[in-house]
């Protein structure tokens, strides 16, 4: 059996760079980096879904996790 291959919050972000700024076509990024062209469409999606966490006024927010 083969073990699942895990990837760095890093590397995942330099995957989905890339394929926003248009460096490179999904199966291009995918063939590239030796990943299914799916995975990529799912991290893409995640940081979609997850965008708002980033953009979030923290300065007003009382229940923000990533008030400091």
């Amino acid at each position: 059996m083969r073990k699942r291959k895990t990837y760095s919050g890093n590397f995942k972000a330099r995957v989905i760079s890339d394929l926003i700024l248009g460096k490179k076509d999904l199966n291009e990024l995918a063939d590239y980096y030796e990943i299914h062209p799916n995975q990529i469409k799912n991290w893409k999606s995640l940081l979609l879904k997850r965008a708002h966490i980033i953009f979030d006024d923290r300065r007003h927010g009382k229940n923000s996790s990533l008030d400091f």
